[in-house]
């Protein structure tokens, strides 16, 4: 272990101290008492702590993620909602064990109806994704929202090995940006986040996400932050 570990632990072991925990799974779930968000309504934050990677969705309503084609419709079983998406895109948050397993409202939301399919319990590593398409084998809760900014968007919370459920805050009605949405239960999972194409015309990433589009490469983004800002109808 070299000196930065150590101080690193040290540092860690006064942050935890004083806290007890009846489970390494209430360890795991804990909450921050520290998170803040981009309050800008133009901007897209982060809903969690993940490794982000953003593809576009097709007018075939194929999208190429991680090494597996999908159709739209396999990931959102309901056809009225895969045409609203047809040319918009989709962020991919890959949450590692080690991330902040709570994630919040992205936008003043409206919940408007959730759903659960049941499933595997496969692993999302990128090894994983490569051979499988977990993203439509894997146990997940799909979301429709209502949004004040970013139009009717769907979202998906992803179960993954050793990730059996996902605790929501509430099952419907109205969150603000920056409020918790829910959290996952145990290691690493992902949410995926899809936006109408409308949005996606007007929508200018960080310049830290160009290696992200297109799945070329995975970035570290963290919950609240700001990932990209909506053009202003001049700009447009």
């Amino acid at each position: 272990m070299i000196p930065g570990d150590i101080e690193k632990n040290h540092i860690d072991m006064q942050y935890f101290k004083g806290q007890e925990y009846r489970s390494f799974a209430d360890f795991f779930g804990r909450k921050r008492d520290d998170i803040s968000c981009d309050t800008d309504p133009d901007v897209l934050i982060s809903p969690c702590d993940s490794l982000l990677s953003i593809y576009s969705i097709a007018k075939d309503l194929n999208i190429p993620m991680k090494g597996s084609q999908y159709r739209l419709c396999d990931i959102v079983p309901d056809e009225e909602t895969a045409k609203n998406l047809m040319d918009g895109i989709c962020l991919v948050f890959r949450l590692q064990a080690s991330d902040y397993h709570h994630f919040c409202a992205f936008d003043d939301v409206t919940i408007k109806d959730t759903h659960y399919i049941p499933g595997e319990l496969h692993s999302v590593q990128p090894i994983a994704c490569e051979k499988l398409p977990v993203y439509r084998l894997n146990r997940r809760w799909w979301t429709k929202l209502d949004t004040a900014h970013f139009g009717e968007a769907v979202q998906m919370e992803v179960g993954a090995m050793m990730v059996g459920g996902v605790h929501f805050a509430k099952a419907s009605g109205s969150l603000c940006r920056g409020d918790e949405m829910g959290n996952f239960e145990l290691a690493g999972s992902t949410i995926i986040l899809m936006l109408p194409a409308e949005v996606k015309e007007k929508l200018t990433f960080e310049p830290k996400l160009s290696v992200a589009l297109n799945g070329e490469s995975e970035v570290s983004v963290s919950i609240g932050e700001r990932i990209g800002t909506l053009k202003k109808a001049k700009e447009v």
